[in-house]
Formats: C-alpha cells, sequence, structure tokens
C-alpha cells in the first residue's frame, strides 16, 4: 500500500500533507449515559439501537439475495460511459469540480454518478506512457483498489446504505488528453453516486472547524479552556462554550431543542459512528465540509455521508496524547503530529458536545489529565491549514 502511494501518487507539497493529514485514533472509554433535565433517555436510545439492528439485519438479507445491488448499477454505468476504442473518452465527460487530489467529472446523459480522477496517479500513469501499466504497478494499483474498497464496505456495513453515497474504486482504461495530448492508458478512478441534497438550502452541515487557529481564542482563553476541560477531560459541559467557537453548529442544536425527530435522527448517526468506531478504531472525515448532511426526505429527517474515509492512525493519536504528557515542545516540533491533533480536537470536540447535547454522553472519551490539557496551551497550531470540501 505504502509502495504502492510511494510510486503511482503524486508527491504532496506541504500544504496538500496538511489536507491530507491522517486523524489517528483514540480510544473509547464507555461512560454512563447522562439525562437531559430529569428525562431518562436510557429506553429511547435503546430504541433507536434496535431499530438500527433491525435496519442492519435487513440491509444484509437484501445484500445476500443480491436485491438492490448497488455495483451491479456501476458496473451497468461504466459500461454504457463513451468511450474510444474500448477506453472511456474522457473528453466527452463534463467537469463539474475538483478537490484537493480529485477532478470531478460527469455523463451529461446519465447523472446519476460522478467519475473522479486522481491528478497525481493520472500523471504518473501518463508517464509511464503506456496503455497497460507495468505488472508490478498494476500489482499495487490492485491491492490500494482493494483496501480502499474494503474501507468503503466497512463503512456502508455501520452507517447503511441508504445513508451513504455508494462509491467504488477500481483500475480502468481510460483515454484523457495530458498537455494537448490524447492518451489511451490505464488509470485508477472512483465512480460515486451523485446527489442533489447538495442543492437541497434547508440542509444542515455537520463540521467542525480547527478552533486553535481562530484569532478569538486569546480573547476567550478561559472559555477555551473550560471547553476543552468539559469535552477532552472531566470537566462540566456547558454547550455556550462550545458553540462560542462553533457558531455554524448553532442551527443543528437549536434544531435538536425544538424537533424530536431530528434530535432521533442525529442520535442514530451518533450511535451508528460509535460502533464503527469501536469495531473500526477510525474516525470520519468531519473538518470537510458537507462531508455528512442532515436532511429531509418525504418530510422525514435523515443523514447522509459523502467520502468521509480518511487513512487513521490509532498510534499517532496514543503518541500525540503522550507528547501531550511529557513536553509540549515535541509537538511543536512534529509539524504532521501536531496536525494530526489538530484533526483529532476538532473532531472529537464535535462528536462530544452533540452526543452529550442529545443525551448519549461522550462519543469518544479521551480524559486527558491536567497536565496535558495545560500542555495544550502550549502547542503552537499552525494558522495556514485549510479545509477541502469534497465536490460531488
Amino acid at each position: 500500500m505504502e509502495n504502492f502511494e510511494a510510486k503511482f501518487m503524486q508527491p504532496k507539497n506541504p500544504e496538500e500533507e496538511k489536507k491530507a493529514a491522517e486523524i489517528p485514533q483514540a480510544e473509547i472509554v464507555s461512560s454512563q449515559l447522562p439525562q437531559e433535565e430529569g428525562v431518562d433517555n436510557t429506553k429511547q436510545i435503546e430504541d433507536i439501537q434496535r431499530k438500527i439492528d433491525d435496519q442492519n439485519k435487513i440491509e444484509e438479507i437484501k445484500e445476500r439475495l443480491g436485491i438492490e445491488n448497488r455495483d451491479t448499477q456501476i458496473q451497468s454505468f461504466i459500461s454504457k460511459l463513451p468511450n474510444k476504442e474500448g477506453f472511456i473518452d474522457f473528453s466527452q465527460l463534463q467537469r463539474v469540480g475538483h478537490g484537493g487530489t480529485h477532478d470531478v467529472f460527469i455523463y451529461p446523459q446519465n447523472p446519476t454518478f460522478v467519475i473522479k480522477l486522481n491528478r497525481g496517479v493520472l500523471e504518473k500513469a501518463s508517464s509511464i506512457g503506456q496503455t497497460k501499466l507495468p505488472p508490478e504497478i498494476r500489482k499495487m494499483a490492485d491491492k490500494y483498489v482493494d483496501v480502499e474498497n474494503g474501507k468503503n464496505e466497512q463503512l456502508y456495513k455501520h452507517f447503511g446504505q441508504e445513508h451513504c453515497l455508494r462509491e467504488k474504486v477500481m483500475v480502468q482504461k481510460i483515454s484523457v488528453e495530458q498537455n494537448n495530448i490524447s492518451q489511451n492508458i490505464e488509470g485508477i478512478i472512483s465512480i460515486q453516486e451523485a446527489s442533489n441534497i447538495f442543492k437541497d438550502p434547508n440542509k444542515k452541515d455537520f463540521s467542525a472547524g480547527y478552533i486553535e487557529q481562530e484569532s478569538s481564542i486569546e480573547k476567550n482563553r478561559k472559555v477555551y479552556d473550560k471547553m476543552n476541560k468539559a469535552l477532552l477531560g472531566d470537566g462540566e459541559f456547558d454547550e455556550k462554550d462550545f458553540l462560542k467557537f462553533n457558531e455554524k453548529l448553532k442551527p443543528i442544536f437549536e434544531l435538536v431543542d425544538k424537533d424530536k425527530e431530528f434530535a432521533d435522527c442525529v442520535r442514530e448517526f451518533l450511535l451508528r459512528f460509535k460502533k464503527y468506531f469501536e469495531e473500526s478504531g477510525k474516525f470520519i472525515d468531519l473538518v470537510g465540509q458537507e462531508n455528512v448532511l442532515f436532511y429531509q426526505q418525504n418530510g422525514k429527517w435523515t443523514f447522509k455521508l459523502g467520502s468521509v474515509i480518511k487513512g487513521e492512525n490509532k498510534q499517532v493519536m496514543e503518541e500525540a496524547i503522550g507528547a501531550l504528557e511529557e513536553n509540549s515542545e515535541i509537538l511543536n516540533q512534529d509539524e504532521k503530529m501536531r496536525n494530526q491533533l489538530m484533526n483529532q480536537l476538532a473532531l472529537i470536540r464535535l462528536l462530544n458536545a452533540t452526543g452529550l447535547k442529545v443525551g448519549i454522553g461522550k462519543i469518544v472519551d479521551v480524559g486527558l489529565t491536567e497536565k496535558q490539557l495545560e500542555n495544550l496551551d502550549k502547542v503552537k497550531f499552525k494558522k495556514e491549514v485549510k479545509t477541502e470540501r469534497k465536490e460531488l
């Protein structure tokens, strides 16, 4: 896997490294479910969990029977794409967006899926100058594809097919134009379900930003420290502290108070994530904008996940927490670990604050000590890290 990325993927510049920084892992510490102002949420949460279990069983049965096989739909879509001598003709596709690493295309005659083309992979494949990848490179490409699709399947298993925009990574023959020269090559593409959800003006974007980059921290240092102690340590949670630095989440928190159905939808998402995290040890990307959306379908609240998978490393999180215990200078001297820690802080605070809000409790309880929290204030986080919006 690493050899493939080293040989076949475009080297990242420092800015891209920050965007693609892997989110390390944390231990889950089970905690007693709190009650919302005297209301016992236990039965309500048990009912939601029972609903999730029933839905998962139904999907397992459908998969065994081959009902609603979305991979078959993807293969059918590919077979109908315009081609030139057996190579998918990208000159007849419409480029509709791009992210940090990918260009995104649609086939106007059938916009039910989008085609994502990794620019780094394309450049490397073009440089080989052959219609077929050399055996060694093809072997690594196939392994990369298997690993990525395995990660996707694990995600779909825990969050449910209906809540995910299904994506399939594959090696395909493609016809592309590079430097005004048409080339027929083998390259890696991914096909993902398209969606109109992103155009919904009433959708709710469930994402967090990098608080440590905000200039407002210095003016509100006490609030920041109190928030961290509550969400990362053992302090008392006050949602006002969290919303002070996450104003974009205020509509979601307000809607939880007003709309029971929406609150249950948020609970379902969090319970599914918690199970996914417990079994996979992975986070999902909640820093990228519009990667997780809550929206109404036929008058009922539901949610959808886009391109949320990141390469994670639990060991890195443990190293970062260990560094906080020993000496913050370790993090100040290690930019990659520092950026990964910043990513982790954003994710964990978002999950824990929302979990506490809806009565589930902390989703990922890292239990930072007083010393670790004090050293956190001494870490010099970079200001230029930017988030990436996934274009679908």
